[in-house]
């Protein structure tokens, strides 16, 4: 049986999971690193991953990852060039976020547009 103190924290640590995924969501293009996130909900980066990893199983940076493969695939589905996703994404160079698509889906999103169409 849980204490109060170990529920409130319980509570706590589920709002500020769920105001994480709230701001990955709406800020993933333009803030990438997990300690920008962490400082923006008042919270260390060791707080940030201890939640993250016991809500989700997934570290901070796993979680904007998905986000980019996330609307990266969305875009390329609507027909968009890797380079045009990789603008829309922000990515500086093209040729990064082609290797950043392959690192994380194993192809290229040449590739994943092939087997989408």
């Amino acid at each position: 049986m849980q204490t109060l103190d170990e529920e409130n924290l319980n509570d706590r640590n589920q709002d500020v999971y769920r105001d994480f995924r709230r701001l990955v969501f709406k800020n993933f293009r333009d803030i990438k690193k997990v300690s920008n996130y962490a400082i923006e909900l008042g919270i260390s980066v060791k707080q940030l991953s201890e939640i993250c990893n016991k809500r989700s199983g997934k570290s901070p940076l796993s979680i904007i990852y998905k986000q980019f493969i996330l609307e990266a695939k969305r875009l390329l589905n609507n027909n968009l060039s890797a380079k045009e996703v990789a603008y829309n994404l922000k990515f500086e160079d093209p040729a990064h976020f082609s290797k950043f698509f392959k690192k994380l889906t194993d192809q290229s999103p040449s590739q994943f547009q092939k087997i989408q169409a």
